[in-house]
């Protein structure tokens, strides 16, 4: 009798155990998510920096369906077509109302992201991607198309010194795309006395005014206003000042041409020219080919052009030219718009 009731106690204990671990055991199951569905008040747009804080499109949103009630980040991507979002903008937004209102301002940029230029407008494509996390499947909604006409969001630096005569309003300006805080631009220093230059975000000595954190004027580091920033050695320098990061960097360049006709070995020479401000140079393929522009007869800095139109790259596609004879320029002058000609 003892020994069964011994083996009915073992027995109940370990159902119970069973039992146990077979509700520990119970997961949630994330089911495959049914795709969210994406909808617009409007499909195009020709944007202006004075409405940039009004509403431009009212997105209306379908969640999408994962099984249980889960905690979405929602996306906009905005991709050029064909570009199968790749090169894309986006947006967050910024909570998971199923009526989402986009400013001016976000549209344009999400636009100037995707690759939009702002000279006319452009087809531009809208999808909403919804990501819970937790290593699962990202999934994405219909996409959109819109007609976009972009403004500019470019910000300048003007770059007075001795060399110019500290004029702001006749300085060379240095260009910061979209607004990021980083600027780039060419300047030709040249020796006049005291050698030294300040930026300004504005062609006066009103608004702000930055140069070099140290009394020597070669720290690299950024400070308002600052000492002035100096030079010991004229030349055409490419200056990159980062007001993020209140760092700056001056590089000296001379500029030459290599490419089929040569062998891609040694470089073609150019000469600048401070009245026209711009770079020439000469060469004569045997036959036609390609060829690029590059600094210091290195790769670091070189141009090429991607869309065949006389605009140059970083890092560009070869530029074709023909055998024979040709006189080459490079503009650098024009910050952010940099051009050659062929003749």
């Amino acid at each position: 009798m003892k020994i069964w009731l011994t083996k009915l106690i073992v027995i109940s204990i370990a159902s119970v155990i069973l039992f146990s671990c077979k509700k520990d055991e119970t997961k949630t199951v994330v089911q495959p998510a049914t795709q969210p569905t994406l909808a617009a008040s409007a499909t195009t747009f020709t944007l202006t920096k004075a409405t940039e804080n009004n509403t431009a499109v009212t997105f209306t949103i379908t969640p999408p369906n994962f099984g249980y009630n889960a905690a979405i980040t929602y996306t906009l991507q905005f991709s050029k077509p064909g570009n199968n979002f790749v090169t894309i903008g986006q947006a967050q937004l910024p909570n998971m109302n199923t009526t989402q209102p986009f400013s001016v301002k976000s549209l344009n940029v999400a636009a100037l992201n995707a690759g939009l230029d702002t000279l006319s407008s452009q087809p531009v494509q809208v999808r909403l991607k919804a990501d819970i996390g937790h290593n699962q499947p990202v999934v994405y909604s219909n996409v959109l198309n819109f007609t976009v006409k972009p403004y500019s969001l470019n910000a300048y630096l003007y770059v007075p010194g001795d060399y110019q005569g500290w004029d702001p309003a006749s300085a060379p300006k240095l260009i910061s795309i979209n607004s990021t805080g980083k600027y780039e631009g060419y300047v030709n220093l040249t020796a006049s006395g005291y050698q030294g230059f300040k930026f300004t975000d504005g062609p006066s000595w009103g608004g702000g005014i930055f140069g070099d954190a140290a009394s020597s004027g070669t720290s690299g580091n950024i400070s308002s206003p600052g000492n002035d920033i100096k030079f010991t050695t004229p030349g055409y320098y490419l200056l990159k000042p980062d007001l993020n990061s209140k760092t700056y960097t001056m590089t000296a360049t001379t500029w030459s041409m290599i490419g089929d006709f040569n062998g891609w070995a040694a470089d073609a020479a150019m000469t600048y020219n401070p009245v026209t401000k711009v770079w020439t140079g000469s060469i004569n393929p045997a036959s036609a080919g390609g060829f690029k522009f590059r600094a210091n007869g290195a790769w670091t800095y070189n141009f090429g052009d991607n869309g065949a139109n006389g605009s140059l790259e970083y890092d560009g596609a070869n530029i074709s030219i023909t055998a024979g004879a040709h006189t080459v320029t490079l503009d650098l002058h024009l910050p952010g718009a940099y051009t050659y000609t062929i003749q």
